[in-house]
């Protein structure tokens, strides 16, 4: 990803060298954005009409309205819609803003600009405090208000326009209802008015979507009617004497615009937002998910089998957030970075709701000695692939600066990593007065009637009853039915509990070497873990203590770290999936799947047109392996969109590589075809 090349003119305004044009209007930006925009796009008229009182059924469940806009530049147009949205303060809706931008500013540079417009403060402070300027593909960021419900969220999209907006996924009819069209001028920045950008700009909108733009060059007229969108010109701002307002027409979608050649996924479509979630499982994964639901005003009943909430690898005493970093660069490595920059920001913003979780962004350190013969060494990571924001090669001297204590060599730093206290983190979330919390509560079997799912216990007594469901019961969903084709690997793993000396105490960060030690907390460190697969034996191994302990000390010569520092210890078994990549999304019925798999032909195999067939409402969050910490914040979102109908956080390529249909779907495509 590259950066905007900008110059600086007397001013203080931004000016793009590489494009030779302007960011906003000299005549002042925040009146050009509310004329060309803002009031184009009539938003403060539709919003005040769509506040309205909802069904009795649907109480608490508010609606969205989507902004999306092509070049997000110095973020102007995206804070003075926010600020407009919080003058109308609509009580049961919530605003998605979509970006999409090629070349964003650096961090400093966004500063600077938008240090221009005071007005702005309140807004554009709280944008800079969670803003990357660092790595491609999409962000979500998740802005709150002073009483913590999510008050705008906003995806940005890095990279190119049209390839971001082709990969993402869409078959529930749209999801853009305004479009700003502000790129850079047509004849210095052709790509941005394409017809086959505004082809996506077609998919993506709405009924009703309407768009406006300050250009009304000949060729973005011709494009937009083209596409399926009545324009028509009105009067600019400053010196432009003429803009351009339009709206979608009631066409059909044009065939062009509709093909997604090369894709097997296809989500299943859904009418309302779910009044009533249950949600199977209360460790990471349920509680994350319940927590994004909620906040969409969904009421949520949680069911745990264990009689307290975080009872297996979600009660450890300290858990630790790291990238996964790999070198084959896929819709699993995408999920992989982009999850782990998500939950880092996401914690960032609980750690101020609830001190309790005791987040600690203090880096993690990733020693090269893990490794004693170059026979074992894992492939050295590409550095290349990810930016200094998320990862940093450091020698032996940086590395013991930056753990406050002598290490025995240097290796790689995640400076937005850290630890945090994962059961702590499960009763925040839990904390929302939309969530209910059952324990004690054994869910045996899930049957679909007069179109809501019923849980039922072992006796076959009714639990509860709920439009939607999410199994994240993680190695329990082999017991369900419907996911009990799921294959599931059960990860024993062992953490040790270390009393803190003078020395050790002094660790500023989480070192990995062949075992992974935290910082002190409350006299203690945690140090870890062992990984045995297709283990569920829950008892505490003396030998597993010895070789977490020794995984360690070597690495700590001064930590005056032996085994009379074992003060103890934990078990759990985590939830694997075989390629190591969570498994979220819609729940397939493999019966269906079969039976239609087999009828296809051969061409239609790896790339089937057609619809997987899925369980209505039902959903999977499963498979995190010792990753879980990073991975159920995004994918809690993932999950809370798709019900709630809103744009997804996920490109298309990494929900395909999370889909829990895709180990089915592998090995019927070795099957041979009929005929």
């Amino acid at each position: 990803m590259h950066n905007a090349d900008l110059q600086w003119q007397e001013s203080g305004a931004p000016f793009s060298a590489q494009f030779q044009d302007i960011y906003f209007s000299r005549q002042g930006g925040l009146d050009e954005t509310e004329h060309v925009f803002l009031a184009a796009n009539r938003l403060r008229e539709r919003w005040t009409a769509m506040e309205e009182p909802l069904s009795a059924g649907a109480a608490n469940a508010r609606g969205h309205f989507t902004v999306a806009e092509l070049g997000f530049g110095t973020g102007l147009n995206f804070l003075c819609c926010w600020r407009a949205w919080q003058e109308v303060a609509p009580q049961h809706l919530r605003l998605h803003y979509i970006a999409c931008e090629k070349y964003p500013l650096q961090h400093a540079a966004l500063q600077r600009a938008l240090a221009q417009w005071p007005a702005l403060h309140g807004v554009s402070s709280q944008l800079l405090a969670q803003y990357p300027d660092h790595t491609g593909g999409l962000h979500r960021l998740v802005f709150r208000n002073a009483a913590g419900r999510a008050d705008m969220t906003l995806d940005l999209y890095y990279g190119d326009a049209a390839q971001t907006l082709a990969d993402h996924e869409d078959a529930r009819g749209g999801v853009v209802d305004a479009w700003f069209l502000d790129g850079f001028a047509p004849r210095t920045n052709p790509e941005l008015w394409s017809p086959a950008l505004f082809a996506h700009v077609r998919r993506l909108s709405r009924p009703g979507a309407t768009l406006s733009t300050y250009s009304v060059a000949g060729q973005v007229v011709r494009t937009l009617q083209e596409s399926g969108f009545a324009v028509a010109k009105h009067p600019g701002f400053g010196q432009k004497r003429e803009m351009l307002r339009g709206a979608l027409r009631d066409d059909p979608l044009p065939t062009h615009s509709s093909e997604q050649p090369g894709r097997w996924l296809q989500l299943p479509r859904t009418t309302a937002t779910p009044a009533h979630v249950l949600v199977i499982g209360a460790g990471l994964a349920g509680c994350s998910t319940a927590w994004s639901l909620a906040q969409r005003g969904c009421r949520v009943s949680v069911l745990e089998r264990h009689t307290e909430i975080a009872a297996g690898a979600s009660g450890n005493r300290q858990g630790v957030l790291q990238c996964r970093l790999n070198n084959a660069v896929d819709g699993a490595w995408q999920f992989n970075l982009q999850a782990f920059l998500f939950a880092s920001r996401h914690f960032d913003a609980m750690q101020s709701l609830h001190p309790s979780i005791h987040w600690q962004r203090c880096g993690v350190l990733n020693l090269d000695t893990a490794f004693s013969s170059r026979s074992e060494r894992c492939p050295d990571v590409r550095l290349d692939l990810y930016a200094n924001a998320v990862v940093q090669r450091v020698d032996q001297t940086e590395a013991s600066a930056l753990a406050g204590t002598t290490l025995d060599g240097g290796g790689n730093f995640i400076p937005l990593g850290g630890w945090l206290r994962p059961a702590a983190l499960c009763a925040a979330w839990l904390q929302h007065p939309l969530i209910s919390v059952h324990c004690d509560t054994q869910v045996s079997a899930l049957i679909r009637h007069a179109d809501k799912w019923r849980a039922l216990s072992p006796e076959g007594q009714l639990l509860a009853e709920a439009d939607n469901v999410v199994i994240a019961n993680s190695t329990a969903a082999a017991s369900l039915a419907q996911t009990a084709h799921l294959p599931l690997v059960p990860l024993r793993g062992q953490l040790s509990h270390l009393r803190a000396s003078a020395q050790s105490s002094l660790l500023q960060t989480v070192v990995c070497g062949r075992s992974y030690i935290s910082p002190s907390l409350q006299g203690e460190h945690c140090a870890g873990a062992s990984y045995s697969k297709d283990v569920s034996d829950l008892s505490l191994s003396m030998r597993e203590q010895s070789e977490n302990l020794a995984g360690i000390m070597p690495h700590l010569p001064e930590a005056d770290l032996d085994d009379s520092a074992l003060s103890g210890g934990r078990v759990a078994v985590r939830a694997g999936s075989p390629d190591r990549t969570p498994m979220g999304g819609p729940a397939v019925d493999v019966v269906a799947l079969e039976t239609l798999f087999r009828s296809l032909p051969q061409h239609e195999r790896k790339q089937p047109s057609v619809t997987l067939p899925s369980y209505p409402g039902l959903y999977i969050n499963v498979g995190h392996g010792s990753h879980g910490i990073g991975n159920t914040p995004l994918l809690a979102e993932y999950l809370a969109s798709l019900m709630c109908q809103e744009p997804l956080p996920l490109q298309t390529s990494v929900l395909e590589a999370l889909h829990p249909a895709r180990f089915i779907l592998r090995r019927l495509r070795r099957e041979p075809a009929r005929g």
